[in-house]
Protein backbone atom coordinates (compact mmCIF):
# COMPACT_ATOMS: atom_id res chain seq x y z
CA UNK A 1 0.00 0.00 0.00
CA UNK A 2 2.81 2.31 1.14
CA UNK A 3 4.48 1.80 -1.80
CA UNK A 4 1.72 2.82 -3.90
CA UNK A 5 1.06 5.71 -2.27
CA UNK A 6 4.73 6.73 -3.18
CA UNK A 7 4.44 5.90 -6.96
CA UNK A 8 1.02 7.89 -6.59
CA UNK A 9 2.73 10.88 -4.99
CA UNK A 10 5.61 11.44 -7.49
CA UNK A 11 3.37 11.25 -10.45
CA UNK A 12 1.52 13.89 -9.00
CA UNK A 13 4.82 16.10 -8.20
CA UNK A 14 5.44 15.15 -12.18
CA UNK A 15 2.38 17.10 -12.73
CA UNK A 16 2.87 19.72 -10.52
CA UNK A 17 6.24 20.03 -11.68
CA UNK A 18 5.79 21.74 -15.39
CA UNK A 19 2.42 23.55 -14.37
CA UNK A 20 4.79 25.47 -11.30
CA UNK A 21 7.25 25.96 -13.87
CA UNK A 22 4.89 27.48 -16.13
CA UNK A 23 3.51 30.09 -13.20
CA UNK A 24 6.78 31.20 -12.44
CA UNK A 25 7.76 31.85 -15.94
CA UNK A 26 4.39 33.47 -16.25
CA UNK A 27 5.37 35.64 -13.22
CA UNK A 28 8.41 36.44 -14.22
CA UNK A 29 7.30 37.90 -18.07
CA UNK A 30 4.58 39.86 -16.29
CA UNK A 31 7.38 41.68 -14.03
CA UNK A 32 9.16 41.99 -16.99
CA UNK A 33 6.60 43.51 -18.87
CA UNK A 34 5.25 46.20 -16.25
CA UNK A 35 9.32 46.90 -15.68
CA UNK A 36 9.42 47.59 -19.58
CA UNK A 37 6.53 49.39 -19.57
CA UNK A 38 7.35 51.99 -16.88
CA UNK A 39 10.97 52.19 -18.27
CA UNK A 40 11.82 55.90 -18.77
CA UNK A 41 14.71 57.19 -20.84
CA UNK A 42 16.65 60.53 -19.72
CA UNK A 43 15.40 63.00 -21.86
CA UNK A 44 18.59 65.14 -23.13
CA UNK A 45 18.85 69.51 -21.58
CA UNK A 46 17.97 70.89 -24.61
CA UNK A 47 14.81 69.40 -25.13
CA UNK A 48 13.57 70.47 -21.52
CA UNK A 49 14.72 73.59 -22.29
CA UNK A 50 12.46 74.50 -24.62
CA UNK A 51 10.03 74.01 -22.43
CA UNK A 52 11.38 75.28 -18.81
CA UNK A 53 13.67 77.78 -20.32
CA UNK A 54 11.46 81.14 -19.86
CA UNK A 55 12.21 84.58 -21.09
CA UNK A 56 14.33 85.21 -17.60
CA UNK A 57 16.13 82.38 -17.80
CA UNK A 58 20.04 82.28 -18.19
CA UNK A 59 23.00 79.72 -17.84
CA UNK A 60 25.69 80.97 -16.07
CA UNK A 61 29.07 78.86 -15.37
CA UNK A 62 29.97 77.56 -12.08
CA UNK A 63 32.84 75.60 -12.19
CA UNK A 64 31.97 73.56 -15.65
CA UNK A 65 28.08 72.89 -14.10
CA UNK A 66 26.23 75.07 -16.30
CA UNK A 67 23.87 76.40 -13.77
CA UNK A 68 20.36 77.49 -14.91
CA UNK A 69 19.11 80.57 -13.22
CA UNK A 70 16.41 83.29 -13.30
CA UNK A 71 16.53 86.98 -12.68
CA UNK A 72 14.18 89.76 -12.74
CA UNK A 73 13.01 92.84 -10.38
CA UNK A 74 14.74 95.39 -8.89
CA UNK A 75 15.64 96.62 -5.26
CA UNK A 76 17.48 94.51 -2.72
CA UNK A 77 18.19 90.95 -3.83
CA UNK A 78 16.00 87.66 -2.90
CA UNK A 79 17.84 84.39 -3.12
CA UNK A 80 15.46 81.64 -3.86
CA UNK A 81 16.39 78.23 -2.96
CA UNK A 82 14.25 75.23 -4.01
CA UNK A 83 14.20 71.65 -2.21
CA UNK A 84 14.18 67.95 -2.98
CA UNK A 85 13.56 66.53 -6.75
CA UNK A 86 11.92 70.13 -7.55
CA UNK A 87 13.09 73.27 -9.44
CA UNK A 88 13.24 77.39 -9.39
CA UNK A 89 9.71 76.52 -11.40
CA UNK A 90 8.58 76.14 -7.92
CA UNK A 91 9.00 79.88 -6.88
CA UNK A 92 7.31 80.69 -9.99
CA UNK A 93 4.71 82.65 -7.96
CA UNK A 94 6.27 83.89 -5.58
CA UNK A 95 8.35 85.58 -8.03
CA UNK A 96 5.64 87.12 -10.22
CA UNK A 97 4.04 89.00 -6.77
CA UNK A 98 7.47 89.75 -5.06
CA UNK A 99 9.61 91.27 -8.05
CA UNK A 100 8.38 94.40 -7.69
CA UNK A 101 10.01 95.02 -4.61
CA UNK A 102 13.38 92.87 -5.09
CA UNK A 103 15.75 91.79 -7.53
CA UNK A 104 14.53 88.12 -7.50
CA UNK A 105 17.31 85.35 -8.05
CA UNK A 106 16.70 81.52 -8.23
CA UNK A 107 18.53 78.68 -9.57
CA UNK A 108 18.09 74.74 -10.34
CA UNK A 109 20.47 73.71 -7.74
CA UNK A 110 23.32 71.07 -8.83
CA UNK A 111 21.40 67.64 -9.65
CA UNK A 112 17.65 68.88 -10.06
CA UNK A 113 15.88 71.23 -13.09
CA UNK A 114 17.73 71.96 -16.25
CA UNK A 115 20.97 72.61 -14.25
CA UNK A 116 21.50 68.86 -13.78
CA UNK A 117 24.60 66.61 -12.05
CA UNK A 118 27.71 68.13 -10.91
CA UNK A 119 30.73 65.97 -11.46
CA UNK A 120 32.82 65.17 -8.14
CA UNK A 121 29.93 66.76 -5.97
CA UNK A 122 28.81 64.78 -2.80
CA UNK A 123 25.89 66.43 -2.61
CA UNK A 124 25.81 67.49 1.02
CA UNK A 125 24.48 70.55 2.96
CA UNK A 126 28.02 72.00 2.75
CA UNK A 127 28.72 71.24 -0.82
CA UNK A 128 25.35 73.40 -1.81
CA UNK A 129 26.01 76.36 0.60
CA UNK A 130 29.48 76.14 -1.27
CA UNK A 131 28.48 76.26 -4.62
CA UNK A 132 25.73 79.10 -3.33
CA UNK A 133 28.42 81.17 -2.53
CA UNK A 134 30.48 80.46 -5.62
CA UNK A 135 27.00 81.29 -8.07
CA UNK A 136 26.49 84.35 -5.22
CA UNK A 137 29.75 85.78 -6.13
CA UNK A 138 29.83 85.22 -9.84
CA UNK A 139 26.62 87.00 -10.25
CA UNK A 140 28.32 89.77 -8.19
CA UNK A 141 25.85 89.58 -4.85
CA UNK A 142 27.87 89.87 -2.04
CA UNK A 143 24.75 91.01 0.28
CA UNK A 144 21.16 89.55 -0.28
CA UNK A 145 17.95 87.92 1.90
CA UNK A 146 17.67 84.16 1.27
CA UNK A 147 14.32 81.79 1.36
CA UNK A 148 14.52 78.45 1.30
CA UNK A 149 12.18 75.24 1.43
CA UNK A 150 13.07 71.93 2.92
CA UNK A 151 16.44 71.00 1.30
CA UNK A 152 16.69 74.80 0.30
CA UNK A 153 16.10 75.33 3.50
CA UNK A 154 18.43 73.75 5.20
CA UNK A 155 21.29 75.37 2.57
CA UNK A 156 19.84 78.61 3.89
CA UNK A 157 20.35 78.50 7.20
CA UNK A 158 23.83 77.01 7.27
CA UNK A 159 24.76 79.54 4.34
CA UNK A 160 23.52 82.10 7.05
CA UNK A 161 25.37 80.22 10.25
CA UNK A 162 28.75 80.24 7.82
CA UNK A 163 28.42 83.55 5.79
CA UNK A 164 26.49 86.16 8.23
CA UNK A 165 28.06 89.04 6.70
CA UNK A 166 26.06 87.92 3.76
CA UNK A 167 22.60 87.11 3.98
CA UNK A 168 20.60 90.13 5.29
CA UNK A 169 17.26 88.63 6.67
CA UNK A 170 16.39 84.63 6.31
CA UNK A 171 13.27 82.49 5.28
CA UNK A 172 13.06 78.74 6.30
CA UNK A 173 10.20 77.09 4.67
CA UNK A 174 9.33 73.67 5.82
CA UNK A 175 13.15 73.33 6.31
CA UNK A 176 15.59 70.39 6.41
CA UNK A 177 18.21 70.18 9.14
CA UNK A 178 16.89 68.47 11.99
CA UNK A 179 17.38 64.50 11.98
CA UNK A 180 13.88 62.87 11.84
CA UNK A 181 12.23 60.15 13.82
CA UNK A 182 9.82 58.90 11.14
CA UNK A 183 11.31 59.93 7.13
CA UNK A 184 8.90 60.30 4.15
CA UNK A 185 7.23 57.54 2.84
CA UNK A 186 9.77 57.64 -0.83
CA UNK A 187 12.97 57.13 1.59
CA UNK A 188 11.18 54.15 3.31
CA UNK A 189 9.76 52.63 -0.30
CA UNK A 190 13.51 53.82 -1.60
CA UNK A 191 15.72 52.93 1.09
CA UNK A 192 17.44 49.78 -0.23
CA UNK A 193 20.19 50.03 -2.91
CA UNK A 194 18.38 47.45 -5.22
CA UNK A 195 15.27 49.84 -5.59
CA UNK A 196 17.48 52.73 -6.03
CA UNK A 197 18.92 51.44 -8.78
CA UNK A 198 15.66 50.86 -10.35
CA UNK A 199 13.62 53.52 -9.66
CA UNK A 200 17.05 55.15 -11.73
CA UNK A 201 15.49 53.61 -14.85
CA UNK A 202 11.56 52.64 -13.92
CA UNK A 203 9.73 55.96 -13.36
CA UNK A 204 6.08 55.89 -13.63
CA UNK A 205 4.55 59.24 -14.23
CA UNK A 206 1.84 58.24 -11.19
CA UNK A 207 4.58 57.98 -8.77
CA UNK A 208 5.53 61.34 -9.54
CA UNK A 209 2.06 62.54 -9.09
CA UNK A 210 1.73 60.77 -5.44
CA UNK A 211 4.77 62.23 -4.19
CA UNK A 212 3.76 65.94 -5.55
CA UNK A 213 0.47 65.00 -4.28
CA UNK A 214 2.41 64.04 -0.74
CA UNK A 215 3.96 67.92 -0.38
CA UNK A 216 0.70 69.33 -0.52
CA UNK A 217 -1.90 69.41 1.96
CA UNK A 218 -4.71 70.80 -0.44
CA UNK A 219 -4.49 67.59 -2.95
CA UNK A 220 -7.26 69.23 -5.69
CA UNK A 221 -4.68 72.00 -6.34
CA UNK A 222 -2.00 69.35 -8.12
CA UNK A 223 -2.62 70.32 -11.59
CA UNK A 224 -1.81 67.91 -14.70
CA UNK A 225 0.92 70.69 -15.73
CA UNK A 226 1.83 70.42 -12.08
CA UNK A 227 2.90 67.55 -12.38
CA UNK A 228 4.17 67.37 -15.83
CA UNK A 229 6.70 69.65 -14.72
CA UNK A 230 8.04 67.61 -12.06
CA UNK A 231 8.18 64.58 -13.88
CA UNK A 232 9.82 65.69 -17.63
CA UNK A 233 12.70 67.35 -15.50
CA UNK A 234 13.30 64.46 -13.15
CA UNK A 235 13.86 63.03 -16.38
CA UNK A 236 16.24 65.61 -17.53
CA UNK A 237 20.07 63.37 -17.90
CA UNK A 238 21.63 62.23 -14.87
CA UNK A 239 19.25 63.97 -12.81
CA UNK A 240 17.63 60.75 -11.44
CA UNK A 241 21.12 59.32 -10.39
CA UNK A 242 21.65 62.19 -7.78
CA UNK A 243 18.00 61.99 -6.05
CA UNK A 244 18.84 59.25 -3.06
CA UNK A 245 22.66 60.67 -3.07
CA UNK A 246 21.06 63.96 -1.72
CA UNK A 247 18.88 62.47 0.67
CA UNK A 248 21.22 60.32 2.40
CA UNK A 249 23.51 63.40 2.81
CA UNK A 250 20.92 66.09 4.35
CA UNK A 251 20.43 64.50 7.78
CA UNK A 252 23.78 63.37 8.35
CA UNK A 253 24.28 66.82 11.11
CA UNK A 254 23.70 65.90 14.31
CA UNK A 255 20.98 67.56 16.58
CA UNK A 256 23.41 69.26 19.08
CA UNK A 257 25.85 70.83 16.56
CA UNK A 258 22.58 71.77 14.32
CA UNK A 259 21.32 73.76 17.30
CA UNK A 260 25.04 75.04 17.70
CA UNK A 261 25.34 76.53 14.08
CA UNK A 262 21.57 77.63 14.39
CA UNK A 263 22.20 79.74 18.13
CA UNK A 264 24.75 81.55 16.01
CA UNK A 265 22.89 82.96 13.29
CA UNK A 266 22.72 86.61 13.14
CA UNK A 267 20.45 87.42 10.71
CA UNK A 268 16.79 88.30 11.53
CA UNK A 269 14.78 84.82 10.56
CA UNK A 270 11.10 84.31 9.78
CA UNK A 271 9.71 80.39 9.81
CA UNK A 272 6.85 78.95 7.52
CA UNK A 273 5.43 75.97 7.64
CA UNK A 274 2.59 74.01 6.29
CA UNK A 275 0.77 72.52 9.48
CA UNK A 276 -0.20 69.24 6.76
CA UNK A 277 3.61 68.57 5.87
CA UNK A 278 3.89 65.30 5.30
CA UNK A 279 7.41 65.14 4.93
CA UNK A 280 9.08 67.26 7.62
CA UNK A 281 7.13 66.77 11.11
CA UNK A 282 5.66 70.56 11.47
CA UNK A 283 6.53 70.33 15.29
CA UNK A 284 10.28 70.69 14.25
CA UNK A 285 9.42 74.64 13.07
CA UNK A 286 8.97 75.48 16.97
CA UNK A 287 12.53 73.66 17.18
CA UNK A 288 13.95 76.26 14.59
CA UNK A 289 12.16 78.93 16.35
CA UNK A 290 13.47 78.11 19.65
CA UNK A 291 17.05 77.44 18.13
CA UNK A 292 17.21 80.50 15.84
CA UNK A 293 17.60 83.97 18.24
CA UNK A 294 14.96 86.07 17.59
CA UNK A 295 13.10 84.00 15.16
CA UNK A 296 9.55 84.48 14.15
CA UNK A 297 7.15 81.62 13.45
CA UNK A 298 3.97 81.58 10.91
CA UNK A 299 2.45 78.08 10.68
CA UNK A 300 -0.34 77.58 7.27
CA UNK A 301 -3.44 75.55 7.62
CA UNK A 302 -4.06 73.39 5.83
CA UNK A 303 -0.98 73.84 3.90
CA UNK A 304 1.54 71.30 3.23
CA UNK A 305 5.54 70.67 2.52
CA UNK A 306 5.45 73.50 0.07
CA UNK A 307 3.49 76.43 1.16
CA UNK A 308 4.94 79.06 -0.94
CA UNK A 309 3.47 77.10 -3.73
CA UNK A 310 0.41 75.59 -2.59
CA UNK A 311 -0.52 78.85 -1.18
CA UNK A 312 1.93 81.40 -2.98
CA UNK A 313 -0.24 84.77 -2.65
CA UNK A 314 -0.51 84.11 1.34
CA UNK A 315 2.91 83.30 1.85
CA UNK A 316 4.50 86.16 -0.34
CA UNK A 317 2.46 88.38 1.48
CA UNK A 318 3.78 87.32 4.76
CA UNK A 319 7.63 87.11 3.27
CA UNK A 320 7.26 90.75 1.89
CA UNK A 321 5.63 92.07 5.41
CA UNK A 322 8.82 89.81 6.81
CA UNK A 323 11.55 91.38 4.54
CA UNK A 324 10.43 94.84 4.34
CA UNK A 325 10.22 95.11 8.07
CA UNK A 326 6.09 96.25 8.12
Amino acid sequence: MNREIDQKSRRDQIKKGPRAGRIALLVLLLVAATFLGHLRFDLPVETLAREYAGETSSFIDIDGLDVHYCEEGAGEPLVLIHGWAASLHTWDSWAEILKEDFRIIRMDLPGFGLTGPAESADYSLDFYVDFLDRFLTALGVEESHIAGNSLGGGITWLYAASHPEKVKKAILIDAAGYKMESTPSITRLAGPKAVQSMLRYVTPRYAVGFLVKQVYGDKEKVTGDTVRRYYRLLLREGNREVLFKVLDKTHKLGDKEVRELLNGIEAPALIMWGEQDAWIPPELAYRFEQDIPGARLITYEGAGHIPMEEIPEITARDAKSFLLGE
